[in-house]
């Protein structure tokens, strides 16, 4: 007859196995899966139900991993951010939304100190999760200055994100010399995405490395290719929007999508196929 304590150490055993399995298998899904890197230059009007559109994110969380990149005044201001700011963070941040504060560095020309300066006022009154450098240089001519950027921002262990807006191809270097945890590869209009041809060397870097920023996207069948063609392509952070920059705003980003609801559940959609194939 089988010992008591060996049937329990064998049903421990069989249990702790098939946990780590779940583990393991649950993590390589999140790895695989695609995010929303938003740029959030929405006001936060909490005090308007129908026009908050952070409420929009934090529960669309819940469906689909979000980033958002925050920027109170063409960066943070000068100082803590203000009762609608501090309410709105709070409403991202009960979502486990991951937070990223908007840094111009005008293509590697800005002062550096300047730079430091607002990454140290988000780190140190936004609680955000990391940067967003904006207007950043593609060339190796200014590789040094976002090198040094990034190395300052990981001084902070609250800061672990550094998002390089390049917008185009940037040279390779910004990849794989400590400049950035991911870049934006392409932020253009949407009819720009099908025929726009990638660095060969990109395919040798994990896709969270890589990013899409997408406007003009004129209906939801369109954002759909754009997606799908993102992920052939092995780019995990996409935005896609119908918003434009000839609008009578000229800013793109600073309203949701008319598709928002449908980008979410495809995007979801995607990831739950991912997730059951690699369980196959």
């Amino acid at each position: 007859m089988l010992d008591h304590h060996v049937l329990k150490n064998s049903v421990i055993f069989i249990l702790l196995t098939i946990a780590t399995f779940f583990i393991v298998f649950n993590s390589v899904a999140n790895e695989n899966a695609l995010r929303i890197l938003i740029p959030l230059y929405i006001y936060p009007t909490h005090y308007q139900p129908e026009t908050y559109a952070w409420q929009h994110l934090a529960l669309a969380q819940s469906h689909v991993p979000i980033t958002a990149i925050i920027n109170p005044n063409s960066g943070p201001g000068n100082g803590s951010p203000n009762l609608d700011y501090a309410q709105g963070l709070a409403d991202l941040r009960a979502a486990d939304i991951t937070l990223l504060g908007y840094v111009s560095t005008r293509y590697g020309e800005r002062e550096i100190a300047e730079v430091k300066r607002e990454i140290d006022l988000y780190h140190q009154y936004y609680q955000v999760n990391g940067i967003f450098l904006d207007e950043a240089a593609s060339s190796l001519t200014q590789l040094k200055y976002y090198q040094e950027l990034y190395t300052y921002i990981k001084t902070k262990p609250a800061l672990s994100q550094v998002v390089l807006n390049q917008g185009t191809q940037p040279d390779e270097e910004y990849l794989s010399q400590s400049a950035a945890d991911t870049v934006v590869i392409f932020e253009n209009y949407a009819r720009e995405w099908a025929g726009y041809a990638l660095p060969s060397y990109l395919s040798n870097y994990a896709a969270d490395r890589l990013s899409i920023l997408v406007h003009s996207a004129p209906d939801v069948e369109t954002m759909k290719q754009i997606i799908d063609l993102a992920l052939a392509r092995h780019v995990k952070y996409v935005y896609v929007t119908d918003d434009r920059p000839d609008s009578a705003d000229q800013d793109p980003w600073n309203q949701l999508p008319s598709y928002w609801n449908e980008e979410i559940k495809y995007i979801q959609a995607l990831n739950q196929a991912a997730s059951a194939s690699s369980g196959r």
